[in-house]
């Protein structure tokens, strides 16, 4: 849903099914990989560009983004250069993602942490 914001454009992939709420922003010059079945909600921010620490400094660290099949980021979640989201894991909303998530997990938080595992259908005695 718009508006979306993109400062380059030309270095973001989506696969198939992919949900992209309002107001996301990517700055994707590090390249935004998203495969297939991800939600995004509301005001997500990828960026892939981060300044040194040192400001006498003028570099940036330039890193890709990868969001695994069927992730699910909350509203207002930020994910830093160099990231990768594991397949089936969520983001909680308002999370600040500076590490990787594994597969089928929870993280919420600023940073984000891991609280737990995804419960599947079969854990819930669901049939």
């Amino acid at each position: 849903f718009p508006p979306f914001y993109t400062d380059c454009g030309r270095n973001i992939h989506i696969g198939k099914n992919v949900f992209i709420n309002a107001g996301c922003k990517f700055q994707d010059q590090g390249g935004i990989y998203i495969e297939d079945g991800v939600l995004i909600g509301h005001n997500a921010v990828l960026a892939t560009i981060n300044h040194m620490e040192d400001p006498e400094k003028e570099q940036y660290d330039i890193l890709a983004i990868h969001i695994e099949k069927k992730v699910w980021l909350g509203a207002n979640v930020t994910v830093l250069p160099g990231v990768t989201i594991g397949e089936g894991s969520v983001i909680a909303a308002g999370a600040v993602v500076t590490k990787d998530v594994p597969a089928n997990m929870i993280a919420a938080g600023v940073p984000a942490k891991v609280i737990r595992k995804v419960k599947k259908d079969t854990e819930k005695g669901e049939i």
